[in-house]
């Protein structure tokens, strides 16, 4: 999946405050496994990419809770960047979660 940014399904920025963006990039994240028929749950990797301007702790404290699933923890890399993509986003979320075909999961 393509990262996630902190946007409103018009692709606008829901606010300049770091956690709220960044509750809005998990639960974007969360829409994008559901289509796919997954969850957050299924998560294995995160990749998480913050503005150097922004806050670190008030980014990570408004998606920490989210990010770790059942079971092993998954792999979060985090990286503070110059800039993303998206004019006015201080936070963009990648994941890449593993399902196991309907098949296994009769066994």
């Amino acid at each position: 999946m393509g990262g996630q940014n902190g946007v409103d399904a018009s692709g606008a920025v829901v606010s300049m405050d770091i956690a709220e963006q960044s509750s809005r990039a998990i639960d974007n994240v969360a829409i994008a496994l559901d289509a796919a028929g997954a969850a957050l749950t299924d998560v294995v990797q995160w990749t998480v990419l913050i503005d150097a301007d922004a806050d670190l702790g008030a980014a990570y404290g408004a998606i920490a809770p989210r990010l770790a699933g059942l079971g092993a923890p998954p792999l979060v890399t985090a990286a503070r960047v110059a800039g993303l993509g998206v004019p006015g986003a201080l936070i963009e979320v990648s994941a890449i979660a593993a399902v196991l075909p309907a098949y296994d999961r009769l066994q």
